[in-house]
């Protein structure tokens, strides 16, 4: 799935980027035979093989195993008040899994995932931006199960990306119009 943003007119600011995941259909979200199913730690991340975000047909940041490297990045560095903000999410680093309920709606911050949207903190403007996501083949990683012969499927039926816009005032528009004129090259520093 890609999702774009075409304004090329818009102040974007993709460090408070948020990924929602919506199941509208309340009866189902999980469907398999049993009810012995929990989520594991950060279950939502594993839906996921691959993100990628581009800016200009350029891939900025690209993760493979989303899941896996969210997972190794949020136990080295989210401290307790982080990770209590985070149970949304489905963080739960001291619970090893966490019950299924019926329905989900969850927000992500990218920047739990993707080090691009946690490190470079200052406005995009005048550039097309994609979000690439690739889903996993199958749920298998996010779910634990006490049958190992049940394949479980997590139905997402929307998928957002909340990218916030920017207002800026007529003088701080003049003077980012005059670094534009002058063409120069923007370094983007972060770490993947």
């Amino acid at each position: 799935m890609i999702i774009q943003i075409q304004e090329l007119d818009a102040y974007t600011l993709p460090c408070e980027s948020i990924l929602y995941l919506v199941n509208g259909d309340p009866s189902f979200f999980v469907r398999f035979p049993s009810r012995k199913l929990k989520l594991i730690n950060s279950a939502f991340s594993f839906l996921f093989r691959e993100i990628r975000y581009e800016i200009s047909g350029i891939v900025l940041d690209s993760i493979r195993n989303v899941g896996l490297t969210s997972t190794l990045k949020g136990y080295l560095s989210f401290n307790e008040s982080e990770s209590i903000k985070l149970q949304n999410v489905g963080w739960f680093p001291k619970d090893s899994t966490i019950p299924v309920n019926n329905k989900f709606n969850v927000c992500v911050p990218l920047k739990m995932l993707m080090g691009f949207f946690e490190d470079y903190k200052k406005i995009i403007l005048n550039m097309k931006q994609e979000f690439v996501l690739i889903r996993s083949s199958n749920d298998l990683d996010a779910v634990s199960s006490a049958d190992d012969t049940e394949k479980p499927k997590i139905n997402i039926d929307k998928i957002y990306w909340r990218l916030p816009h920017v207002s800026v005032g007529i003088s701080q528009q003049l003077a980012l119009t005059k670094i534009l004129d002058k063409n120069v090259e923007i370094l983007l520093p972060f770490r993947s």
